[in-house]
């Protein structure tokens, strides 16, 4: 009868097949059965799930969707990163980044995008804490989680129906207490090699993010202020940095070290040292509150 679907056999195949419809779509599919009744079964119960999707109970499934893994939807999430998302600007992807895909590849890998619910997040999350990761190095994992399913269901026509419900740990353990006083600041920094220890004193005046200070280029200076692009801060928009007395006397010093050729007011003989990032990722505990991670 018509809204019952159909099974039928491709020619060749041992197996029997289904066809259905919903919202004037058809959708065909291998029951993976053998046995005739069997596949009556797996109809039945396809036609249960348009049903219920046609109630609004719950979205349906297609065939396509409960094909693709959870690799692949992250897979989508980088190359839309790296494209610049919304607002359109190329970027690379992190270390950092790299590190959290790698904790969901290994833990979900080829699983299926739309079989996994929030309890197995639950499970994904204890199994970190058993690693002994701290909560806010496993929210920015689950974070990427959220990102990924949210694109995948955003994107026209929708790779996936639904998202998973994740919730994320508290991190306010995370959270960090004192500061150095700017004699110890200066201890630590007149410590370090030459090329890091502008580095480290600007990052202690301005709190900037260290994928931004690495970036800062002799162009930017405008007057009094260095008029900082959106392509390298964290939220994407332009913001001034007034030139203080600390700051003045941090940009002398880096008149003298200008290298021809080169731009950048932080480098490294010419280069842009990857060295001083290494720095500041260490000298995160010691900071607190004063040198702030991408």
């Amino acid at each position: 009868m018509r809204g019952d679907g159909r099974i039928f056999k491709r020619p060749g195949s041992s197996l029997w097949w289904c066809a259905y419809y919903l919202r004037g779509k058809q959708y065909r599919q291998s029951t993976d059965e053998t046995d005739e009744k069997r596949a009556v079964k797996f109809l039945q119960k396809k036609l249960k799930e348009v049903h219920a999707d046609q109630i609004g109970a719950r979205h349906f499934i297609g065939p396509q969707q409960e094909r693709i893994t959870l690799n692949e939807i992250l897979d989508d999430l980088v190359e839309h990163y790296k494209r610049g998302g919304r607002r359109g600007i190329p970027r690379e992807v992190s270390p950092q980044m790299q590190s959290h895909l790698k904790h969901l590849r290994d833990y979900f890998g080829p699983c299926r995008a739309m079989h996994i619910g929030s309890k197995d997040v639950e499970r994904f999350t204890v199994h970190l804490k058993e690693q002994k990761k701290a909560n806010a190095t496993i929210n920015r994992s689950l974070q990427l989680l959220t990102q990924a399913y949210r694109y995948a269901v955003s994107t026209d026509p929708p790779k996936l129906s639904r998202i998973v419900r994740i919730e994320k740990l508290d991190e306010s353990g995370n959270r960090r207490k004192g500061k150095f006083s700017p004699a110890e600041a200066e201890a630590v920094a007149s410590s370090l090699p030459p090329y890091m220890t502008d580095v480290a004193r600007y990052a202690y005046e301005t709190g900037s993010r260290v994928g931004e200070i690495l970036h800062l280029r002799w162009s930017y200076r405008q007057g009094n202020a260095l008029v900082i692009p959106g392509k390298i801060t964290k939220s994407r928009d332009q913001r001034i940095m007034a030139i203080t007395p600390e700051i003045q006397a941090n940009l002398d010093r880096r008149e003298k070290a200008k290298v021809p050729g080169c731009d950048l007011i932080f480098h490294n003989e010419g280069h842009d040292s990857r060295l001083s990032q290494m720095l500041a990722l260490s000298l995160r505990d010691q900071w607190s509150g004063s040198v702030l991670l991408p």
